[in-house]
Order: C-alpha cells, then structure tokens, then sequence
C-alpha cells in the first residue's frame, strides 16, 4: 500500500450540531470516544487506505461543523464529493427532520446521485429515543441507501457504517467511470460511421 493511490474518494459527515459527527470519526480512526469534544470550527478531514477490486483507493472523510453560521462552508464542500454520511441524533428529533435541508443542499450541488448512508448515533441511549427506528429506515430507504443504528461512546456499527460509505462510493464511482467510457465510445462510432457513410 506504499504505492500512490490510483483513485482518491472524497465522502463528507453532515448532520446538525452535536449530533456526534466529530465523536464517530474519533472512533472510527482512533478508537476512542472523548465526551466533551469541541464543535468543529469549519473543516477537518482524515485519510484512510481500502483495496476494492485490486486497486487502492484513498478515502478522505470530511469532517463539517453543523452550526449554522459554518453552512455556506459545509455546503461549498458538497461539490464534488462520491459519498455522504448523514447523522441525526436518536435522542433529538429535530436533528433527524434537518436532514432534509441537507439533502436540498446535496442535490442542488451535486449532478450526479451521490453514494450515502444514514447513521443515527447514541444508540447507547435508546432508552430516550424520539425517533423510531422504523422512521429512520423509512428514510433510508427513500435515500436507496442503508441506515445504521451507532454509538460513537460505545463503538456499536461505527466501522460498518464508515466501511460500507467507502465501499459504496467506490463502487458508484467505478460505475459512473464505465458509464461516461460508454458514451464517449458510443460517440466515437457514430462519428466514424457518419465519416464512412461521407
């Protein structure tokens, strides 16, 4: 894995603050969980390495603040990107329905469907939960995408759900790569059957 890599993914952690953004990359590149982390001022990001299909892939994961007053910059960050994770807080029903002005914002800046998973975090807190678990896959669902249930405290689906959005953007890069390598042949033999037929 010395070798450069030969695709870099760009994925972007979005949802209100103190929805655990900060505390689920914590864990999933560290393996620790500190309670009273500070809100992320603007943008921070972290690499990890995968091997899909033989080939190495780089995964930026960007970290996002969900204060307001840092949106304009969260949002200039959507452009462009292969795979979004989407986080509310099971505790708080009001970062869940924010979701939708996230996804506004994802596919007013985006052309292309872009890979997601949705992530509800402090599942180590069910107990005072306010949104159902059939209401969050509902959403999911409607994203095409797979919800997890995580707890950046305890650790419970983090690498899944962070594995799973690497895999996924990969894999709808690769598809959209063959994609525009159809039509640029296809164009290609329509000119050279227009020059033929000349």
């Amino acid at each position: 894995m010395s070798e450069l890599p030969e695709k870099t993914l760009k994925i972007i952690i979005l949802g209100s603050s103190e929805v655990g953004k900060t505390c689920i990359l914590n864990r999933y590149f560290h393996n620790e969980f500190k309670e009273n982390l500070l809100s992320t001022i603007g943008i921070d990001f972290q690499t990890k390495f995968f091997k899909f299909d033989d080939q190495k892939v780089k995964a930026n994961y960007i970290d996002t603040a969900g204060q307001e007053k840092f949106r304009a910059i969260s949002v200039n960050y959507l452009k462009g990107t292969d795979g979004v994770i989407l986080v509310f807080d099971i505790t708080n029903k009001e970062t869940f329905d924010l979701l939708e002005t996230w996804l506004k914002e994802l596919k007013d800046t985006n052309k292309a469907d872009v890979s997601k998973v949705l992530i509800g975090n402090k599942s180590d807190l069910a107990k005072e939960r306010q949104v159902t678990v059939e209401d969050a896959q509902q959403l999911a669902d409607t994203m095409k995408c797979k919800y997890f249930e995580a707890s950046a405290k305890s650790g419970e689906n983090i690498t899944e759900a962070l594995d799973e959005i690497a895999r996924v953007s990969y894999i709808n890069y690769t598809n959209n790569e063959l994609r525009v390598d159809s039509i640029v042949l296809n164009k290609e033999a329509k000119e050279k059957k227009k020059k033929s037929c000349c």
